[in-house]
C-alpha cells in the first residue's frame, strides 16, 4: 500500500519509506493530537526528524530513535511514532517497537487514517509472538506499607502490575524496592527470551541492622604494680626476622637508603674513572713537539687536552651527583624508624608470678 501526505515544511506532496511501504514524513496534513504547539517547537520536531532520518539512512538507528523520540515530544506525529517504532525494532528494543506500534495504531484510528492504523497494527502482531516478558512479585504485607514503592530501571511499577506479566526489552535491568524505615533491595536481572520471575522479599526493619552492629568492648584497666611495691622486671628481644616483620616501619624508607646509596657509590665510582682519564690526558697534552714538526703535533696535543676537559667536565659532575645521591641515603638510613621489638615483663607477687608480653611494631 502507498500513502502519500504533505510534509511540515512544504505544500507539494512528499513520499517516505517506512519498512517496505511509504508513510507520510514526521506529522502529517492531519491535525496533531496537542492543540497548542508553537511555531518553534514545530520548527525543531521537523529539523529533528530529518535528522532521525539521515541515520536511519546512514544505518545509526541508536541515534536515529533519540532524534524520533526528541521530535514526538515536541510535536506529535503518526508518522513520527511509526518511524521511532521501526527504529526501536532494529535496535533489538522490542518492547518498546512493540508498545510505539501499539499506540501509533490508536491514533491513526482515532484521527480517521485506517491505512497507518492496519499497518501499525499488523507490525505489532507480527513483535507480539517473540517479546520478553517479566513478573514482578512482591511479598505479602510490603505492598500495604505507606510509600513502599517498586521500580524497573528508575520507573516506578503500578502495584496493580505486581504478577502480571509485562513486555520488556532484552537487556540488563535494575529491580529497586524501597519504603520508609526499611532497607532497601535491589536486583539486576538479565532478559534475553521468554518470561522472566522476580520476586521482592520482605524488606527488613532499618532497625534490625543496627542491632547487629558489634558490640564494643572496653579493655580491663591495666594494673599498677608500681603502687603495691611489687618488683617488675623487663627484658626486650629483637623481633623475629622474616615474612613476619616485613611489614615493619621504616623498612620502604630503609630500601631506599639502600638504593640511594647505591647509586652514589656508582656516581662516585664513575667519577674517579673520568678523573683518572683527564690526568692521563692532561699529561698527554704536556709532551713536547719536535723542532722540525709542523702543525700536525700541535693539533694532536690540541685534541688530547681538548679529551682531558672533557673527561674532567665529567668527573666532576659523577662526583656531585654521586655524592648527593650518597647523602641522601645516609640521610635516610639514619633518619628510618627504628625496628620492632618485643618486650617482656615478669612480675613477682607474694602468691603468685605475674608474665606479660609486649612489643612495638
Amino acid at each position: 500500500m502507498i500513502l502519500f501526505a504533505k510534509s511540515k515544511e512544504s505544500s507539494h506532496v512528499r513520499v517516505s519509506v517506512v519498512v517496505g511501504i511509504l508513510t507520510a514524513t514526521g506529522s502529517s496534513f492531519v491535525p496533531k493530537t496537542c492543540v497548542a504547539q508553537s511555531a518553534a517547537n514545530k520548527a525543531a520536531a521537523e529539523a529533528l526528524f530529518d535528522q532521525g532520518r539521515s541515520l536511519t539512512q546512514s544505518g545509526d538507528y541508536a541515534q536515529a530513535c533519540q532524534k524520533f523520540d526528541a521530535s514526538q515530544k515536541l510535536d506529535e506525529g503518526i508518522g513520527t511514532l511509526l518511524y521511532l517504532a521501526d527504529c526501536y525494532e532494529k535496535t533489538g528494543r522490542t518492547a518498546s517497537a512493540w508498545a510505539t506500534f501499539k499506540e501509533a495504531a490508536s491514533m491513526a484510528g482515532a484521527q480517521g487514517q485506517p491505512s497507518r492504523q492496519k499497518l501499525a497494527k499488523q507490525r505489532a502482531l507480527a513483535l507480539e509472538a517473540g517479546l520478553a516478558k517479566v513478573i514482578i512479585e512482591v511479598a505479602q504485607g510490603d505492598e500495604k506499607v505507606l510509600g513502599f514503592e517498586v521500580r524497573s530501571d528508575s520507573v516506578p511499577i503500578p502495584t496493580a502490575q505486581y504478577g502480571v506479566p509485562v513486555p520488556i526489552d532484552p537487556g540488563e535491568h535494575h529491580i529497586e524496592a524501597s519504603a520508609p524505615g526499611k532497607q532497601s533491595y535491589t536486583e539486576v536481572i538479565r532478559v534475553s527470551k521468554g518470561v522472566s520471575h522476580v520476586t521482592v522479599p520482605l524488606l527488613a526493619d532499618l532497625s534490625e541492622s543496627k542491632s547487629k552492629a558489634a558490640p564494643i568492648v572496653l579493655a580491663p584497666p591495666k594494673p599498677n604494680y608500681a603502687a603495691s611495691g611489687v618488683q617488675v622486671t623487663t627484658a626486650a628481644f629483637p623481633a623475629k626476622s622474616g615474612p613476619e616483620s616485613e611489614s615493619t616501619p621504616g623498612k620502604n624508607q630503609r630500601f631506599a637508603a639502600y638504593a640511594f646509596g647505591g647509586l652514589g657509590i656508582v656516581g662516585v665510582g664513575v667519577g674517579s674513572y673520568f678523573g683518572f682519564t683527564a690526568i692521563h690526558h692532561h699529561s698527554q697534552s704536556k709532551q713536547s713537539c719536535p723542532a722540525a714538526s709542523d702543525d700536525t703535533c700541535f693539533n694532536q696535543r690540541l685534541d688530547v687536552y681538548n679529551s682531558a676537559v672533557s673527561d674532567a667536565k665529567v668527573s666532576t659532575a659523577a662526583f656531585i651527583a654521586g655524592g648527593a645521591l650518597l647523602a641522601t641515603g645516609i640521610v635516610l638510613y639514619l633518619t628510618a624508624p627504628n625496628k620492632p621489638s618485643i618486650k617482656a615483663s615478669a612480675a613477682v607477687l607474694p602468691d603468685a608470678a605475674l608474665l606479660s608480653v609486649g612489643g612495638t611494631w
